[in-house]
């Protein structure tokens, strides 16, 4: 198969990732200049960071939220959340819609970090007390990204050529040399995996996408076979009976059923 080659143009990202880069890109200045500008203290992003242990005594909206967060002392952090949705996101939210792929970021999201606070509370070197960022989500769009243009070619940055098995490679050997290192991001070293495994699940190459279609196609067929039944029974019992009437009657017959 001949290789496919992605356009040098900017991508066009649609509402759905427009509004999220927007919104990761405007929390960050507000904390930012809350924190370094406005004198207010830490706590003020308390509320937002996932936080392991409030995570798993219920207050699982926190998974949510930390992917909005990111560190107010690195723009780096943020500004690779924004540039891997920006040249990844946009061909998927084109074949998705913009519905579909907020539910992939958020859920993917939340997926990854959900790994993290499960294999933090098993192994505790593992552990990520406190976590945010957009780490998962953006490998969850990698991947997903990769799976559907395994022999596309796409300029990341503008700069570096990778294929989708490249890129599949890369973000999976980093993620493991990071592990190795015990190098923790801020969002801990399980929410890339869990990102990873997230864009593999719910993409559309996912085996648990198929299993839905396969039964949602079994369930089409049974309605469709008792529709062809219905017109069948009903011709058979909920007709009106016929009789043969004797040709040569003067008077029409005074039973009305007999008239047509």
């Amino acid at each position: 198969m001949r290789p496919e080659h992605s356009s040098m143009g900017f991508p066009k990202p649609g509402k759905a990732l427009l509004g999220m880069m927007i919104a990761i890109g405007c929390i960050w200045v507000m904390f930012t200049l809350g924190l370094n500008w406005g004198g207010a203290g830490e706590g003020v992003l308390e509320p937002f960071l996932g936080i392991s242990e409030k995570v798993l005594h219920g207050q699982v909206w926190r998974l949510l939220t930390a992917p909005l967060v990111h560190n107010p002392s690195d723009p780096w952090h943020f500004v690779t959340t924004l540039l891997g949705l920006y040249f990844l996101g946009a061909s998927l939210e084109e074949r998705w819609g913009a519905r579909r792929t907020l539910a992939f970021l958020f859920g993917s999201a939340a997926f990854a970090f959900a790994l993290q606070v499960a294999v933090g509370a098993l192994l505790p070197k593992m552990a990520r007390p406190v976590f945010y960022g957009g780490l998962g989500m953006i490998e969850a769009v990698a991947v997903a990204w990769a799976l559907a243009h395994r022999h596309a070619t796409v300029r990341l940055f503008f700069v570096l050529p990778v294929t989708g098995t490249m890129l599949l490679v890369f973000i999976f050997g980093i993620s493991v040399l990071n592990v190795i290192a015990m190098r923790a991001p801020p969002e801990g070293l399980i929410t890339p995996f869990g990102g990873m495994l997230a864009g593999y699940l719910f993409g559309d190459f996912s085996p648990l996408r198929r299993f839905y279609l396969r039964i949602r196609f079994r369930q089409l067929q049974a309605q469709s076979a008792a529709l062809r039944r219905v017109p069948a029974a009903r011709g058979r019992s909920g007709g009106v009976p016929l009789r043969v009437i004797p040709g040569g009657q003067k008077d029409p017959p005074k039973d009305k059923r007999y008239l047509n």
